[in-house]
């Protein structure tokens, strides 16, 4: 809720002064909890002031009133529950766009502020957001703010970005119907590269783990070598012919594990009645045909074709891009797929973007977040969580990675005596589906897998947990085997994740082609593709039927946990010398959630 700015309290700045615009009478100061930019403990580096006649794009996210957003969240809930008897009933973009029924006056207040700066402005098809393309200088006047170049202190590669390390405030004739201005206090951690040695697709040795940028936030962990080349203690399927993946996890691998059907079988699966799915990529994550070309291939997928990219591609290799293009299509090759991508990690531009589509694919896969403690405000996540309620509303399925640091985050868990947890977000969210990272139990043997021992997961310190798990995770409360961490650094009552989870750690990394070679991968950024392209299949059952897409999917994983082949062993500390974590138990738990797919229990359930 903005908060007027006649009074306030100080704000940090680099320079230790106040911006005196900001304290005009007229100016309402938006997101007011955000910490501001701090070069003691950040990453990135304010450079120089922007030039008043650079351009700024910002996504304006416009007020719902509270009647509208009960009732979307009351449609989201009925059309995603099975059982109920709106199950199914999806909405149209259009009755989603008269469900929020933004006020017209509100739209055409703002739109003309910011037109009357100069602004080019494109209204969202809901409504409910506007994004808006301006000069810089017409940009911190409107917005009582300075914009900076800033840039990362370690990442010479990662784009500079423009941001305010002030805060900022809206003219009190339009702040009433604005929540918020994103991407002017966003602070994004970029992925720092890992050491690898790779090879070719001829390569005689194998690479070392390259562990995937799983979000935004994230930092890879360590490399660390694969077991030697030698006879396993049973099968492994190769899958492969490059040598290079002679034990990581290859599509033959997770079609073993995961019980999938023959490719023969899954080809023709909903692609006549409308079956599609989508990965969304970030910061500079751009995709080369010729790496995916070599991994279908070598690894005998037989379609890794991209049908539709959105927002541009590059012919540069990025690993976490290919990693989920390459393994949605090992599971599902005859899904048509999409590739959204933003050069910017935003929530808010992913959002808008699958919102303004008329005809979005079904199944969405995101390997990115964020801790919850390092969003940027409340205001913020309340507009993620409207946008993932308005896509369950029209029938869109919505999963995220769950994080590569176990319960601590990528903040870590704090000092000696007062040690923290840091839920992920989004995937602590009641409106998507979070899915965590496994191991398999013995290196190389196809068969029970473990807790992976970063995999994210916990509960969340800002939502409550949502009706649809609460026999659940009240179920792992209250057994002894949990040995719960102390509730000093955890909230019980908070949402509860993962939902579900998929190979991802670094005892069988994935065998990814990326940049002209073969390297293994790790992370729930590789289990999160996996059980997205699950989905897709399970969505081309339902469609052959006649029947209509899942769409949200928690009711129904919850109404169904005999769908997944449960994990009961190992607990998520974060690092193997980590002291506290949430341990993998029978039935649901805040390690893995109910465990990993079984597509032949879960087709028999669709």
């Amino acid at each position: 809720i903005p908060t007027r700015a006649r009074t306030p309290r100080p704000w940090p700045s680099p320079s230790g002064m106040l911006v005196a615009v900001l304290l005009a009478a007229a100016a309402v100061r938006h997101e007011p909890t955000v910490p501001l930019h701090d070069p003691a403990t950040s990453s990135w580096v304010r450079e120089e002031r922007a030039d008043p006649a650079d351009s700024v794009t910002l996504t304006v996210a416009l007020k719902v009133e509270a009647e509208a957003l009960a009732e979307l969240e009351s449609v989201f809930w009925a059309v995603s529950t099975p059982g109920h008897a709106e199950y199914g009933k999806h909405l149209t973009n259009q009755q989603v766009t008269r469900l929020l029924n933004v006020c017209p006056d509100r739209v055409s207040t703002v739109a003309a502020h910011f037109g009357a700066a100069g602004a080019e402005v494109v209204v969202a098809p809901n409504r409910d957001v506007l994004t808006v393309s301006m000069p810089v200088g017409a940009a911190e006047a409107l917005l009582s703010t300075q914009l900076h170049w800033f840039r990362h202190s370690r990442v010479s590669s990662a784009p500079r970005i423009l941001r305010s390390g002030i805060g900022y405030a809206l003219d009190e004739s339009v702040s009433p119907h604005v929540l918020l201005v994103g991407e002017l206090l966003q602070f994004p951690r970029v992925r720092e590269a890992s050491p690898v040695t790779d090879g070719p697709v001829s390569a005689p040795t194998e690479p070392l783990v390259q562990t995937a940028a799983p979000t935004a936030a994230a930092e890879p962990l360590a490399a660390v070598a694969p077991e030697p080349l030698g006879a396993p203690a049973v099968a492994w399927p190769m899958g492969c012919d490059a040598i290079a993946c002679a034990r990581y996890v290859t599509p033959a691998v997770l079609a073993a594990r995961y019980k999938l059907p023959t490719a023969t079988a899954r080809l023709p699966l909903g692609v006549s009645n409308g079956n599609s799915m989508a990965v969304a990529e970030f910061q500079g994550q751009y995709y080369k045909l010729s790496d995916i070309a070599s991994f279908g291939e070598s690894c005998h997928v037989s379609d890794v074709s991209i049908n539709v990219t959105i927002g541009g591609d590059l012919p540069v290799a990025g690993v976490e891009s290919e990693l989920d293009i390459e393994y949605i299509k090992a599971v599902a090759p005859s899904v048509p797929l999409t590739v959204v991508y933003n050069s910017a990690y935003s929530l808010l531009s992913w959002t808008s973007q699958i919102s303004a589509l008329e005809d979005p694919p079904l199944v969405h896969s995101v390997s990115y977040g964020n801790d919850e403690a390092q969003q940027v405000s409340a205001e913020y996540m309340t507009v993620a969580n409207t946008g993932f309620m308005k896509a369950g509303a029209r029938g869109l399925s919505i999963l995220f990675a769950s994080g590569d640091q176990g319960v601590c985050g990528r903040e870590g868990c704090g000092s000696f005596l007062h040690k923290k947890f840091h839920p992920d977000f989004p995937a602590a969210s009641p409106y998507i589906t979070a899915v965590g990272g496994t191991d398999f139990a013995v290196r190389s043997v196809v068969g029970e897998e473990t807790a992976w021992v970063a995999s994210g997961g916990g509960f969340s310190d800002t939502f409550d947990a949502p009706a649809y798990q609460a026999d659940a995770v009240a179920a792992y409360l209250a057994s002894p085997d949990a040995d719960l961490p102390p509730k000093t650094m955890w909230t019980p009552t908070g949402r509860g994740y993962p939902d579900v989870s998929a190979l991802g750690g670094q005892v069988n990394p994935y065998c990814v082609a990326s940049s002209g070679h073969f390297a293994g991968v790790a992370g729930t950024s590789a289990s999160c593709p996996v059980v997205a392209g699950v989905f897709a299949l399970l969505n081309g059952i339902r469609l052959d039927a006649g029947k209509p897409p899942l769409g949200f999917l928690n009711p129904f994983i919850y109404q169904n946990p005999q769908g997944f082949q449960d994990v009961t062993q190992g607990v998520n500390t974060g690092t193997p010398l980590g002291k506290y974590g949430f341990k993998a138990i029978k039935g649901w738990d805040a390690a893995t959630g109910f465990g990993t797919p079984d597509f032949e229990a879960l087709k028999l359930a669709v």
